[in-house]
């Protein structure tokens, strides 16, 4: 973490807890190793759980052991750290702090969200880093399903009970109110990161899962994440093939209202550019939603639809038919 962002948060902490030196306040010691959270997984990276029901709902608050910063303390800095999220350490520090704190809070659910919520970034920023990028991916999109789906636990038990039950998703989906959006929205994003990051398999396997997440969201809270529900369809229906349920049309009319939502979101044509443009071979499309990502005023998506555009023959050559759509990791 920058300097700047690690004083911000000690001082935050210090504020909570009310109980800190102007020395403390000057020197804040060094935050833990980025990426060292409360929730660790192992190298192989299991596939975030649909089915199980892996933590309490409710998670009794313990005491601080002595020296120790209180739960206030822990969420003050964690807000402090994300202010600085463009500091990739300072979003690391986001994520230990607030998985720290959710489990010593009775109603953990804005903590895990907002864990899940930064880990989604993180794993974004990874796969577009190229290095290490299936790795790091896979392990952050488990945590933050995991942290989602907690999330939406606590909120609803009775929707956690009846998974953990084996009854239909839909039927589990349909108990959550529009509380627990963002979290159910988290969940199938980061499942379908995962999914992707391993292969075109598990995201064949998990279609249906995922469809009924992002359908549910729509229902809830259709302006979430610039109408992120009827992005994340379009990209689903894109990427599948049609003996799986994948549909272009399906996937343009999901993205339509995307657009028809945000039309000031540049995330929106980035996507409809790298999957329905290209799948489709419709160059103007293409062109004319990357036209649209650089006239949002984002600086990420400008350099994003520039490198696009960079790759148009590629994309649109002579093996039209055969391309790959582009976005996130490959192997």
């Amino acid at each position: 973490m920058s300097v700047k962002a690690r004083a911000l948060a000690a001082a935050a902490v210090c504020a909570a807890a009310l109980g800190c030196s102007s020395a403390q306040r000057a020197a804040p010691k060094p935050s833990s190793a980025p990426g060292s959270t409360s929730n660790t997984t192992s190298t192989a990276t299991p596939a975030p759980s649909s089915t199980s029901n892996t933590t309490s709902t409710s998670i009794s608050n313990t005491s601080s052991p002595p020296g120790a910063p209180s739960t206030a303390a822990q969420l003050a800095a964690a807000e402090a750290a994300w202010a600085h999220r463009d500091d990739p350490a300072a979003l690391d520090e986001a994520v230990r702090l607030w998985e720290a704190a959710a489990l010593r809070l009775a109603a953990p659910a804005d903590a895990l969200t907002a864990a899940a919520r930064a880990r989604r970034l993180r794993l974004e920023r990874a796969a577009w880093n190229g290095q290490d990028a299936l790795e790091s991916v896979s392990r952050d999109a488990t945590a933050c399903a995991d942290d989602a789906r907690r999330a939406w636990s606590a909120l609803f038990p009775e929707a956690a009970a009846a998974v953990s039950a084996g009854r239909p998703l839909a039927e589990a989906l349909a108990s959550i109110g529009p509380q627990g959006a963002e979290a159910v929205y988290l969940e199938a994003v980061c499942a379908g990161a995962w999914a992707r990051a391993q292969g075109f398999t598990p995201l064949v396997e998990r279609r249906e899962e995922l469809r009924e997440m992002f359908s549910r969201v729509g229902q809830l809270a259709p302006q979430l994440d610039d109408a992120g529900a009827e992005r994340e369809l379009g990209k689903l229906f894109a990427a599948l093939p049609a003996y799986a349920g994948g549909d272009l049309r399906e996937a343009r009319n999901h993205l339509d209202n995307a657009v028809a939502r945000a039309p000031r979101a540049a995330r929106n044509h980035l996507v409809y550019a790298r999957t329905v443009a290209v799948k489709a071979q419709d160059r103007a499309l293409f062109e004319s939603q990357l036209q649209a990502a650089l006239d949002a005023g984002d600086p990420a998506a400008a350099a994003e639809a520039r490198e696009l555009l960079s790759r148009e023959d590629e994309l649109f050559g002579p093996a039209e038919a055969a391309q790959p759509i582009p976005g996130g990791p490959s192997r």
